[in-house]
């Protein structure tokens, strides 16, 4: 029953990841995750502004290749409009309503939302002082992880012991999976090498999460998906990448990650500039 429960476990923490390197690829701009450490402190103040979408005529314009919104990034949460021919960034003014447990999220202050769009739209409105947010305290509300809210199992000394042997072998079937689909890109020569696969993928991965900025550090933004994803399910994760961050800076460098997934100094190797420098040129 064991060993059957722990199969099940690994085809959805594996599903999860996968789902996790999706979004990434495809994420509009992240915000930070709360938990100690590597994830961002609640009380972490950010004094950007934010505009409200006053529902006068300006509304959001179709996006075209002279639309100005098309050079200009929201956050989360946000919509690009014109107003007085100039971008703006506005909190969206409304979500999809949804009826699905799938698509609720688990937010800071153990809330649960709807989907990530009323989680993100509430936390501007409340950033921006609106008289529609329900909280002021959600000004400062982060995704934590995707479900309901729940009561979450702690990670103990046999789990986190075996947590570097699992997320090996999630990496390397994700890996897998994304070069089943063509979309590995520059990185398809890393497969070429069978011997070391389980190495490759580990720092195929680093590469991946490496993007905002790409510094050969991964920090807790570029983590986000990762964590979101694969939370509910491995109570170790998060501890696991807080004690990756050996100089707590809450960044984890090349050597941290490799180290931290049982590679030897001799395997932890940058292969990242070059495979990059590769797919620029193709």
């Amino acid at each position: 029953m064991k060993t059957l429960s722990a199969l099940i476990l690994l085809l959805l923490a594996t599903c999860a990841l996968i789902k996790a390197d999706e979004q990434t690829r495809s994420a509009s701009p992240i915000q930070d995750i709360p938990e100690q450490g590597l994830a961002a402190d609640e009380d972490d103040d950010d004094d950007d502004e934010v505009a409200l979408d006053d529902e006068t005529d300006d509304t959001t314009e179709q996006v075209s290749r002279e639309n100005p919104c098309n050079k200009k990034q929201c956050q989360r949460g946000e919509d690009c409009v014109i107003r007085d021919d100039k971008p703006k960034c506005v909190c969206v003014q409304s979500c999809s309503n949804v009826n699905n447990p799938r698509h609720k999220v688990c937010g800071s202050k153990n809330t649960t939302f709807d989907s990530e769009c009323h989680l993100d739209r509430e936390a501007c409105l409340c950033k921006a002082k609106s008289p529609e947010c329900s909280n002021p305290a959600f000004k400062k509300l982060k995704l934590i992880y995707f479900g309901a809210c729940q009561n979450l199992p702690r990670c103990d000394d046999v789990g986190m012991s075996q947590f570097p042997a699992r997320m090996e072998g999630w990496l390397a079937i994700i890996m897998d999976v994304v070069a089943a689909r063509n979309e590995l890109g520059a990185y398809e020569e890393l497969l070429t090498d069978s011997l070391h696969q389980r190495i490759n993928a580990v720092l195929w991965k680093f590469c991946e999460l490496d993007t905002h900025p790409q510094d050969r550090r991964v920090s807790r933004r570029e983590l986000q998906m990762v964590i979101a994803s694969l939370r509910p399910m491995e109570p170790c994760l998060v501890p696991f990448l807080n004690r990756c961050d050996a100089n707590n800076d809450r960044k984890i460098s090349l050597k941290e990650w490799g180290s931290c997934l049982g590679l030897e100094r001799n395997e932890i190797v940058d292969k990242c500039k070059n495979l990059r420098k590769k797919a620029r040129k193709n």
